[in-house]
């Protein structure tokens, strides 16, 4: 019997490697298949600035290039807001769509304070840790990938793709998952748009922050199995 395809698809900032941990409880019993989106990770590059469509686009054209005819979704951050954004074009593509830590409900002051953070001078004088991290994943393209993502977080904000009205209209089965101790995603947007689904199921996960690094990868592995089926 042929393992199931399963995308994992990394937030902003992140690559393929965000999944290192995660793929140990996973790669048994699925084919795997975790891209970097472009401008990230093995693609970094300059080029030009980038907004959510463009990184809608590329996922597109993703499972254009590796014949993916149908899979299940698992989109940490901005990973899940870009399979949903897709899943409202293309639907054909997805099987069922989990979600950790997805910000849904953007408006242009939310947009302006998180881009704030992404300050490289900031983030180099105040977490140099994690400055090393990042050039790690993306090499000196990072400097530029902290402006890019802003750009189009402000972009989102003044133009979301995704809205309670529209999520509405997706037939797939679809699982939000949010940490407990999230500080960037309320669990007031995230009910608000699992309210609005037609095939929705939302998970709160005990003693889980943001970053998919610091999280308890046997536990989500293990709600990723559990609603795969």
């Amino acid at each position: 019997m042929s393992k199931q395809n399963l995308v994992l698809l990394h937030g902003a900032l992140g690559s393929s490697r965000s999944f290192d941990d995660l793929t140990n409880y996973l790669s048994s019993n699925y084919n795997l298949i975790i891209p970097d989106f472009k401008w990230h990770g093995c693609r970094s590059n300059e080029g030009h600035g980038f907004i959510m469509k463009d990184l809608v686009d590329d996922l597109e054209a993703i499972f254009q290039n590796q014949n993916i005819q149908s899979a299940n979704v698992f989109g940490f951050s901005m990973g899940g807001y870009v399979a949903l954004s897709l899943a409202l074009k293309k639907p054909e593509l997805f099987k069922k769509i989990m979600t950790l830590g997805t910000k849904l409900d953007w408006n242009p002051q939310q947009a302006e304070n998180e881009s704030k953070m992404l300050n490289a001078e900031k983030i180099q004088e105040k977490v140099p840790q994690f400055a090393k991290h990042l050039q790690a994943l993306h090499a000196e393209n990072w400097i530029h990938l902290c402006a890019q993502t802003g750009q189009m977080m402000k972009e989102l904000g003044n133009r979301p793709l995704l809205t309670k009205d529209n999520i509405a209209t997706i037939e797939l089965k679809i699982r939000f998952g949010l940490g407990d101790q999230d500080n960037m995603v309320s669990l007031e947007e995230t009910t608000a748009f699992y309210k609005a689904l037609q095939h929705g199921e939302l998970q709160v996960f005990p003693n889980c922050p943001h970053p998919i690094e610091k999280v308890n990868s046997q536990m989500i592995a293990d709600s990723i199995e559990q609603f795969l089926g």
